[in-house]
């Protein structure tokens, strides 16, 4: 894969309608799908038990995987190398060290220089207000930049020495989630004016456990 891929994410349809009665009997009724049908975002959830706000749909996220999305924009706001580094997929993450950075900046400097380009954006000492996950690719063929990065993985892990990443992943989602910013010290917990584009991370549950992914 090349580098500069690393740096540079679903309407809801309530019913269908039976192909046997489409446009022939008026009298057919639509089916209706079940709840773990609907695609990701049909049934949004604030969760407000952490220091940010969050909203995504529960049937996708368990607590694990909010924890580890909500803590690297907490590592952001607070500066928080060692929480950053304890939230990030580590053979992803030292490759984004090693080659993108070129092990010139520690994950300290790098939370650093990260909430000081958003201050300086917003021209305020910031802290995240709400996040909004919007969105969530976890089938394979709907997104390239996905699927590709599973390769990316598995033939990292083989020229370290390691077996394919893919034998020991249970899931791995393309997150979209939008950035909101409020003062800090406000105490603001909802969507403000001042929001940031959506950024796209990847969340990958592997041996059981989640990681992020940044690009």
């Amino acid at each position: 894969m090349k580098q500069k891929f690393f740096a540079a994410l679903c309407a809801a349809v309530l019913t269908v309608c039976p192909l046997a009665g489409c446009g022939a009997e008026s009298s057919a009724e639509p089916e209706t799908l079940s709840m773990q049908d609907l695609p990701y975002g049909s049934t949004l959830t604030e969760d407000s038990a952490h220091d940010i706000t969050a909203a995504y749909d529960k049937r996708f996220f368990d607590d694990d995987l909010a924890n580890k999305v909500i803590g690297y924009y907490d590592a952001i706001q607070k500066k928080d190398g060692e929480l950053f580094k304890s939230v990030v997929f580590p053979l992803y993450h030292d490759y984004q060290m090693k080659t993108v950075y070129e092990d010139k900046i520690t994950e300290q400097q790098l939370m650093e220089t990260t909430y000081d380009t958003i201050k300086e954006y917003f021209g305020y000492d910031f802290e995240f207000s709400y996040l909004n996950i919007d969105e969530c690719v976890y089938q394979d063929g709907i997104s390239g930049e996905r699927d590709t990065l599973k390769q990316f993985l598995d033939d990292l892990s083989e020229q370290n020495g390691g077996k394919k990443i893919s034998e020991d992943t249970q899931k791995l989602y393309e997150l979209s989630v939008t950035r909101h910013t409020a003062k800090q010290g406000s105490g603001d917990r909802t969507e403000t004016p001042d929001k940031l584009e959506a950024e796209r991370l990847y969340a990958i549950q592997y041996q059981n456990e989640w990681y992020i992914m940044y690009s």
